[in-house]
């Protein structure tokens, strides 16, 4: 099985200093490849099988939620160029 998480491990270190990567005038291909990443995972998540129903609930939960995290990426991105 391959890593479901692999895109996000490619941008882990601007992902968990977001707001290091939203204050750096020259962060938006940052930002864009994090949202990227996100929505890959989220793909790959969706394509998995969960083995029982609690595995597909929670499968469900983390695809929802990586979207959802892709989604507030980009309002703060925007915020950004706002400011």
């Amino acid at each position: 099985m391959t890593n479901m998480y692999a895109p996000l491990e490619a941008c882990a270190t601007d992902f968990n200093d977001l707001q290091k990567t939203l204050a750096d005038p020259d962060g938006g291909p940052r930002l864009a490849a994090i949202r990227e990443a996100l929505e890959a995972t989220a793909k790959n998540v969706g394509e998995t099988n969960g083995a029982t129903e609690l595995d597909r609930n929670n499968l469900a939960k983390l695809y929802r939620g990586l979207l959802a995290a892709s989604r507030i990426v980009a309002q703060l991105a925007d915020k950004r160029g706002a400011a």
